[in-house]
């Protein structure tokens, strides 16, 4: 009797590991299998933190996959912005940092209408570009970490919005 009561116990216990294992995001149909990657981005030979990072496939997938650096300007890729790692393949690397600059309201008498905000672009425009970056990666199962130069430091204003 003591001994049925215990592989019971083992057999809800096993059933309960089992089913919380299983119960991770479902993942899209057809997405392939995925590879832990991260891009460290570098401007002017220094880490460039909080940049968006975005790597578009060339082979004209769906499976694209983007991050933000971190403060070492490292970014941790997700595809779909969810799924953590990217399908292996060759792919165009796009990155975008943005900085505003906030307005002064006018004054309250409506004497002075204020400033608008101004919008500055601090990466190269090619390297925001799909269609003009320089930079690609290869992901492989044997690489897993990757480094790319986002050019000079700029700041480049926006026309007004």
């Amino acid at each position: 009797m003591k001994y049925s009561i215990s592989i019971t116990i083992v057999s809800i216990l096993l059933s309960n590991l089992l089913i919380a294992g299983c119960s991770g995001k479902l993942r899209p149909d057809g997405m392939p299998r995925l590879v832990p990657c991260s891009i460290l981005v570098k401007q002017d030979a220094t880490p460039l933190a909080n940049a968006n990072v975005s790597i578009i496939p060339e082979n004209g997938s769906k499976w694209n996959a983007a991050g933000v650096t971190d403060n070492s300007g490292v970014a941790k890729l997700y595809t779909l912005s969810q799924y953590e790692g990217v399908p292996e393949g060759k792919y165009k690397v796009v990155i975008s940092k943005t900085e505003t600059v906030l307005g002064i309201i006018g004054a309250s008498d409506r004497s002075s209408e204020g400033t608008p905000d101004q919008h500055f672009n601090l990466v190269e425009p090619q390297y925001s570009n799909p269609t003009d970056t320089p930079l690609t990666i290869e992901v492989t199962k044997k690489n897993s970490h990757y480094e790319v130069n986002a050019g000079k430091k700029v700041k480049i204003q926006e026309e007004q919005r």
